[in-house]
């Protein structure tokens, strides 16, 4: 008889053996399916994992051209009890065998099969293009420039009207949106299939991905907008305190131009010391340190800062012509997509008594817009080709209020001053890991080119770690100003289910994108900070609307009571708490809504309530003072510090003089700071990673990983997920920048660090590992790990390891040891060097 470890063991082989079998199926990988889910049939044929198995294996069989195999295993299905199996078996059944063709060549057969052209195949080339820009731009942008696109982009001309309308099939049961249908769609509610699509019918209408178990078929979940409606003339929200609001985004301003000041003194100085030592090791004149540098770079920077505001609009258009292709949006096009939102422009312009901006148009596929300009006279509004062609009239409207809203509230001003400031790191991040890759792959000599890969590799991973910081200070604004938007939207349109739509449909739109190019884009990336949604949000939220209800997968960012806290390094806010405003401004205007997202329970609705006093009053029992115990520790040292001048103070008034060295003795002040964070992270450390056996690791979908609304990064639930491993190759990924593991459920984020940090990333054979994550990127992957459900969702990666065998390690715990008793060894220092 088995042990139940055994057992679990073998649940846990198997279920792993599925979820690489339809992932591989997903990627089109037949061979690699057909191996293993014909492994999963052989060992549980009549359990759950061997009837999804078989479902699989009739479309691989029917893709690979086994009809007989696909047809036999599809019948046998026909025999499960299970109601929906048998129906999709019967319908698979008869899509396997088409009957005869009519007798009578003038009634169309109704097979619902669709039928197409040499004149089809040509609107599917021109949707591809060439697969990064236009044509008309390719010559003169990457000939001229050597720069890689931000994006692979899309034809002016795919555009809604381009799609061909087949025959109509027989009558079926609505199809939910596919990947296919995101990226070429019209992005209404029950999409048609288009040209695209009946060419590759033959994949799709038949045991594909989409229609297993697991795939989010249509048996187990559609996903189907409600298509509630808009007030005409819709009653007065209270007025927006936008002075409070305008005075916090001139703060984020001054913050990040003491934050750039802060970085820039910091790498001048040592700087120059690395060249004095070089110097004094030397004697070379070329490593004298550089006079300039010691100079105070605050009139410099208040100069850059300036020309760069003033400067925005013209900028960010040379920016975005270069590495996008962009083009200037021409009224008919608009009109054409969305004649609400031409008129929005006007009569909204007309009534606040301002030029209507420069629309401009990214002929990319992802469905982004964002405003961007230093005054309302020179603002532009810019929309990519994908979001004309996804959203519906309303919803395009709905979008482009919003970026009027960021105009007219005048924190579109800010958010393009610091956009541009963090373009400068991220360009250097970009295109030195860009060239360094091309100049080793010119040298011969290994030594040189190990040399040079690794110096670039350094210059870019410090210049992503400067974007990284630099954004801080504006998440703040960034945050905020989307609350506003949303409010001025719905306001501006009467129509917040529409402004709902357009804001899941955008999420699901760059999921999809970011599965197709197999990575996250530049682009995404870098301009995170203006885009409707954010990009860490979209990754997961967006699959995982294919997969199960809206309501559902957002339960957490409506109920969790520590919500807030954990949105503190988000560039927007929890797309859960924006989408219940909008339906509260509906319910508002006796509207239907398009979400049911007030469906809680009063004790969760209490907790969704709490004022921020009461927040901090409920935190000292919330988990979460453990999650940031690392920072809290630094304020409580400071407590430490205060209690030890206080005993000096006492002592000196006394005859016991010994302790008088320690009143105002600042060294102890900024000594026992990181000596704080020492002891917040070892109490944390224990808590955040708990061991990884077999029992305690389980294998969630991703909609069971964001409907528990309870759930914070600090219960680190043990996973082991299988997948295909996406993200960026070569130096741009040495740290783990984008990584992403594409499981049969959907996206998630995979967060790696070696066992001695960056420099481990950077050299790994200091650790004897050859093997770094993005050396594992297209492979299918099992990663094991921790976890981290906050306001987005991540693992912590302990292993990822190929199905050749290939394991690449990660160290988180042994990482966080290393910098807390590195931080206690700084500040044991700081104090013994005394001073004042």
């Amino acid at each position: 008889m088995a042990s139940p470890n055994n057992q679990n063991s073998a649940d846990s082989s198997l279920k792993q053996s599925l979820e690489a079998g339809l992932a591989a199926l997903k990627q089109k990988d037949y061979q690699s399916a057909i191996a293993l889910l014909e492994s999963v049939t052989q060992t549980a044929a009549n359990q759950p994992p061997g009837i999804r198995a078989q479902m699989g294996l009739v479309a691989a069989y029917k893709a690979t051209g086994n009809l007989q195999s696909a047809i036999a295993l599809c019948t046998s299905l026909t025999n499960i009890p299970n109601t929906q199996i048998k129906t999709w078996a019967d319908r698979t059944l008869k899509e396997l065998t088409p009957p005869l063709p009519p007798k009578t060549p003038e009634t169309p057969p109704e097979t619902g099969f669709v039928a197409f052209d040499l004149g089809t195949k040509s609107a599917k080339n021109t949707l591809k293009g060439d697969g990064l820009r236009p044509a008309s731009l390719r010559p003169t942008a990457d000939k001229k420039t050597g720069f890689s696109p931000l994006e692979p982009t899309v034809g002016p001309g795919n555009t809604k009207s381009t799609h061909i309308s087949p025959p109509p099939p027989p009558p079926k049961p609505p199809i939910r949106p596919t990947l296919e249908t995101l990226e070429g769609g019209h992005g209404g509610t029950a999409p048609t299939e288009t040209a695209t699509d009946a060419e590759t019918s033959d994949e799709n209408s038949s045991g594909s991905p989409t229609d297993i178990p697991g795939f989010a078929s249509p048996d187990t979940y559609q996903l189907t907008w409600r298509e509630a409606g808009r007030v005409k003339s819709p009653r007065p929200l209270k007025p927006l305190k936008l002075l409070n609001f305008r005075i916090e985004a001139v703060a984020s301003a001054i913050a990040l131009f003491f934050l750039a000041r802060f970085v820039l003194q910091f790498l001048l100085t040592n700087t120059n010391s690395l060249l004095v030592q070089l110097y004094i090791f030397t004697r070379v004149p070329i490593f004298q340190p550089i006079q300039l540098f010691y100079r105070d770079p605050t009139p410099f920077l208040q100069f850059v800062f300036g020309l760069l505001l003033a400067s925005s609009p013209w900028l960010t258009d040379a920016l975005l012509k270069l590495f996008g292709g962009i083009e200037n949006l021409r009224a008919s096009v608009l009109s054409k997509h969305s004649k609400e939102a031409s008129r929005v422009l006007r009569s909204f312009c007309t009534k606040q008594n301002m030029p209507t901006p420069v629309l401009k148009l990214l002929p990319l596929k992802v469905p982004v817009a964002f405003s961007y300009g230093c005054l309302p006279r020179f603002a532009r509004i810019t929309v990519s080709q994908g979001l004309l062609d996804q959203l519906t009239d309303d919803e395009i409207a709905a979008i482009f209020a919003r970026e009027l809203a960021h105009i007219s509230h005048w924190d579109f001003a800010p958010m393009s001053l610091a956009m541009l400031i963090l373009q400068i790191p991220y360009l250097i991040y970009w295109q030195t890991a860009y060239w360094g890759e091309r100049l080793c792959d010119l040298m011969t000599i290994d030594f040189l080119r190990r040399s040079v890969r690794v110096i670039t590799a350094a210059i870019s991973a410090t210049s992503y770690g400067i974007y990284k910081l630099l954004r801080w200070p504006m998440l703040w604004l960034s945050r905020r100003r989307v609350y506003f938007s949303d409010r001025t939207s719905a306001e501006i349109t009467g129509n917040p289910n529409g402004l709902t739509r357009a804001i899941a449909k955008i999420a699901i739109g760059i999921a999809a994108n970011i599965q197709q190019q197999q990575q996250t884009s530049f682009f995404l990336e870098s301009f995170d900070l203006l885009l409707p949604v954010g990009v860490a949000q979209a990754l997961t939220l967006g699959g995982a609307a294919l997969q199960a209800p809206l309501e559902q997968i957002l339960r957490w960012d409506v109920t969790n009571p520590d919500r807030t806290w954990l949105t503190i390094n988000n560039t927007h806010p929890l797309m859960g708490e924006r989408l219940n405003l909008l339906q509260l401004y509906a319910q508002f205007w006796k509207l239907e809504t398009e979400l049911d997202l007030a469906s809680l329970s009063p004790e969760q609705s209490q907790k969704a309530k709490l004022s921020l006093f009461e927040s901090i009053l409920e935190f000292k029992d919330s988990k979460l003072l453990l999650q940031g115990a690392p920072f809290f520790g630094i304020p409580m040292s400071l407590g430490i510090v205060a209690l030890l001048w206080t005993v000096s103070w006492l002592f000196s008034k006394t005859s016991i003089w010994q302790l008088d060295w320690l009143l105002g003795d600042r060294s102890i002040l900024w000594g026992c700071l990181p000596i704080g964070f020492c002891l917040g992270t070892l109490m944390r450390i224990n808590h955040f990673f708990p061991d990884i056996t077999p029992r305690k690791t389980v294998s969630p979908s991703l909609p069971e990983i964001l409907s528990n609304p309870d759930t914070l990064p600090l219960d680190a639930q043990p996973v082991q997920l299988s997948g295909q491993l996406l993200g960026r190759h070569g130096i741009d990924n040495w740290l783990g920048q984008d990584l992403i593991l594409q499981t049969a459920t959907g996206l998630v984020r995979l967060h790696y660090v070696s066992m001695i940090g960056p420099i481990g990333s950077l050299y790994p054979l200091l650790l004897k590992q050859t093997t770094r994550p993005c050396d594992l990127i297209g492979k299918p992957v099992v990663a094991t790990g921790w976890l981290r459900r906050g306001a987005t969702v991540a693992i912590d990666l302990e292993t990822l390891r190929s199905q050749s065998g290939i394991v690449s390690d990660s160290g988180h715990p042994i990482w966080s040891a290393i910098l807390a008793f590195a931080a206690a060894f700084w500040g044991a220092y700081i104090i013994t060097q005394g001073g004042t």
